[in-house]
């Protein structure tokens, strides 16, 4: 008898860790399919108001569709909003579940919700979104370790995607979580329709997300130490008992800024190639960096290497009247994507390619190191990341050194420029042709 208990004893706890583990499968794979889903329609935005790095505000009532707006565009209010359900049907994923079969929630940061957006008016400018822009959101361990401090403009998650787990009391609570859905105001398969949805027990936070060391994941407040935490945590009082079996996972910048670089370096480039294939193969000025004023964005007769011109493009048409004054592209001088980024994007392009053969600038060619340092290039293009130690873009004097911007060789801004991996001292992305 006492080996055939002790053999039922073992087959359990195997069946029990086999179903726990599988449960654990089940909800990482449906977190990671999730955040895969919200980096790409963030790198791939549609044109017209979006912006890269845009992420859609949450599902509040359930119907898997994303809400048109979660606060105005400072974050002052709407803060409620920036978390609910994961809105799959948005993102053109199937109804993904956890390993307990509940649907997943997700909280957007401030900084990164498409409606209302943050507003951009400079490079330097604290509601634009791009190379600069930090996340918001706090995370901790089960522990109480903060992960990521978004207080005091630190640099937090962008995005938290949480798996709700079974149901369980919240510490403090006097009862189970209530995931009921009956009434004239609710259908297990169909939206909350009360006003807010949250006055329905299956599209209130509390009854899904948990609570532990200090820690609340039913509420964030963006660019604080409030934000989330993993579990599990167990009861002090009864360390059997769960207290938080939320699962987390983060998107932050330093995953999603490479990605988005790279987007806004490929439009750049596909533009310039749209503009010379319609003018014999050349390339308009570039626009001179210039210490004594704002930066400026005019193509500057002679210049080879600076920032990317607005249009019209007088000075390249003036040097070659055969050339077109317009992008024939998605970049308009000041349409809202373009303002976000424009600053921080470098443009060099190569003597043989420049609006017409003078003898002045001194011709350059363009060679990239350590890519390739023979074959000459038609164009380079560079976006310059975050600031690095002793890099300052406050000043016009400061705008104007790209050195403030770039690194390497690309601070020279002559014939050789370099592409490499990031690291603390580079960090600028490059393209070339």
């Amino acid at each position: 008898m006492l080996v055939t208990g002790t053999t039922s004893l073992f087959v359990h706890s195997v069946n029990t860790n086999k179903l726990n583990n599988e449960r654990d499968k089940k909800t990482y794979e449906s977190l990671a399919k999730a955040k895969v889903a919200l980096m790409g329609q963030a790198i791939m935005w549609n044109y017209g108001n979006g912006r890269p790095g845009d992420l859609p505000c949450p599902d509040l009532n359930d119907d898997g569709v994303a809400e048109t707006s979660c606060g105005n565009s400072d974050g002052s209010t709407g803060q409620a909003y920036r978390i609910g359900r994961l809105p799959w049907k948005t993102l053109g994923l199937p109804d993904l579940r956890d390993g307990d079969g509940e649907r997943l929630w997700y909280a957007v940061s401030n900084n990164f919700k498409n409606n209302t957006r943050t507003t951009c008016t400079a490079l330097s400018s604290a509601g634009c979104l791009n190379s600069n822009t930090i996340g918001t959101i706090s995370t901790r361990q089960s522990n109480g370790q903060l992960i990521l401090d978004a207080s005091s403009g630190n640099n937090g998650a962008i995005a938290v995607i949480l798996a709700p787990g079974k149901i369980l009391r919240r510490q403090g609570a006097a009862s189970d979580q209530d995931r009921s859905c009956t009434g004239a105001n609710c259908k297990t398969y169909d939206p909350c329709t009360t006003s807010p949805a949250s006055l329905t027990p299956k599209c209130n936070p509390i009854n899904y997300l948990d609570k532990g060391n200090g820690e609340d994941n039913a509420s964030f407040i963006d660019g604080t130490a409030d934000g989330f935490i993993s579990g599990n945590i167990a009861s002090t009082s009864q360390p059997n008992t769960l207290i938080v079996n939320d699962k987390l996972l983060t998107i932050t910048a330093s995953e999603l800024t490479p990605l988005l670089e790279k987007r806004v370096a490929g439009e750049v480039l596909a533009c310039l190639s749209n503009y010379a294939s319609g003018n014999g193969g050349r390339y308009p000025w570039a626009a001179k960096m210039n210490a004594s004023s704002a930066p400026a964005y005019a193509d500057t007769t002679d210049t080879l290497f600076g920032r990317l011109p607005d249009t019209p493009f007088t000075n390249t048409n003036i040097s070659n009247p055969s050339m077109g004054i317009n992008w024939i592209c998605n970049i308009a001088s000041n349409s809202y994507w373009w303002l976000n980024w424009k600053e921080s994007v470098f443009y060099g392009l190569g003597n043989a390619y420049k609006p017409a053969n003078t003898t002045t600038p001194p011709g350059i060619d363009v060679y990239i190191n350590p890519t390739t340092t023979l074959s000459n290039k038609q164009v380079v293009v560079i976006i310059a990341g975050k600031p690095l130690s002793g890099q300052s873009r406050t000043t016009n004097s400061d705008k104007a050194n790209p050195a403030n911007y770039l690194e390497g060789f690309n601070t020279g801004a002559t014939s050789t420029f370099q592409k490499d991996v990031a690291t603390s001292t580079f960090n600028d992305y490059l393209l070339f042709q």
